[in-house]
């Protein structure tokens, strides 16, 4: 068994898919039987984040490497957006990063006031995408509303029913041993749970399950049996609790994401096998008496017109098959929910942050 998959391996070009951060190199990508954990205090960035290392930049990958060997569905539990929102959100994104146009959710649903509604050259771009989004839709189903862990495990369990089967492959020796075998070896499922948080009570086995930490337990211990049995990967969106408003940590200046920030149960860490933490430097800058956080990017300087803030700091907090305790430095676009890595603190020049402040930076080609 060791043998066929260490060949198995050796022969196959890509046994992951990247996430899009390429500082971060073959250490993390999105591998089957896999579990992942993002966590971040209101208004981070997490779904951001999420949506772009665990759907675009995979999928849009994936596209441009049709014989990669590897290939993956996602089922989105969006519990907090409409499916309307996701895909607004998506074809946004790929509209500024494409031409430099911002576009948000609000202006491409028309929920903004009649002046500010897109016009004719805005809507002739965005007929540009249809093709783009049929080709989204056709990787990712979207449930959107709070589910229960009872719900999800039935969605998942039909799945890995219509795309493989059950079987005991040494019925005489291991009549109890039962493994789950893919139609197509190279394709496997990514489940994506947006937020833990939110998820409902259930009974399950005569027992009401109505406690935060129970259902979470729950919904983290099906995750887990979905990875370990099927080889399916998954990705939970969890809350930080609020631990880091704790005057000691600000006077210690101990604010970056710890494992134990993590909301309601120690359980979802516990079960992931790579933990991200997400977090807003600028917004504890009182944590900072020199300016500078912990990877030394100067806060101040990523604060532009209107206040919007241009900067986040990642940390892998857990890597259970490679390094961790790392941070690295995000550029992040909040008007349309886009990451990008910065270069190293002592790197950075003035034209990084000219950049920055007229989204240059972001941009895939100059316009």
């Amino acid at each position: 068994m060791l043998r066929e998959a260490v060949e198995r391996g050796m022969n196959t070009e890509h046994m992951g898919i990247p996430i899009g951060f390429p500082i971060l190199g073959d250490e993390i990508m999105i591998r089957p039987s896999t579990g992942y954990l993002i966590g971040g205090y209101t208004g981070s960035g997490k779904t951001s984040f999420l949506d772009d290392a665990f759907i675009i930049n995979p999928l849009e990958w994936l596209n441009s490497n049709p014989n990669s060997g590897i290939d993956i569905e996602i089922m989105y539990f969006s519990m907090e957006r409409k499916t309307l929102h996701k895909l607004a959100k998506w074809v946004g994104r790929k509209m500024f990063l494409d031409k430099g146009v911002i576009l948000g959710v609000n202006k491409l649903l028309g929920m903004v006031s009649p002046n500010k509604k897109i016009n004719t050259e805005e809507w002739n771009y965005f007929l540009e995408y249809e093709e783009y989004i049929n080709y989204l839709l056709s990787k990712i189903t979207v449930i959107q509303g709070a589910q229960n862990p009872m719900g999800i495990k039935k969605a998942v369990d039909a799945w890995a029913e219509k795309n493989g089967k059950i079987v005991t492959p040494d019925p005489d020796n291991k009549p109890y041993e039962r493994i789950y075998v893919p139609n197509n070896p190279n394709k496997f499922l990514l489940i994506i749970y947006d937020h833990v948080g939110i998820t409902t009570k259930e009974k399950r086995d005569e027992i009401v399950y109505h406690q935060k930490k129970e259902i979470i337990d729950l919904l983290s211990a099906d995750a887990r049996r979905f990875r370990d049995f099927y080889g399916f990967s998954y990705c939970m969106v969890s809350q930080f609790n609020r631990d880091i408003a704790n005057p000691i940590r600000i006077k210690n200046g101990s604010v970056e994401p710890m494992l134990e920030d993590f909301k309601d149960t120690a359980g979802t860490q516990e079960d992931a096998d790579v933990v991200f933490g997400l977090f807003d430097a600028i917004r504890y800058q009182v944590a900072y008496p020199t300016g500078k956080d912990q990877l030394g990017y100067e806060l101040s300087k990523f604060r532009f017109e209107n206040g919007i803030k241009k900067y986040r700091s990642l940390h892998i907090l857990k890597n259970t098959y490679g390094i961790e305790d790392i941070g690295i430095g995000l550029a992040f676009q909040p008007q349309v929910g886009h990451f990008k890595e910065l270069p190293r603190a002592r790197e950075i020049t003035s034209m990084t942050y000219d950049q920055l402040n007229n989204n240059n930076y972001f941009l895939r080609a100059s316009l």
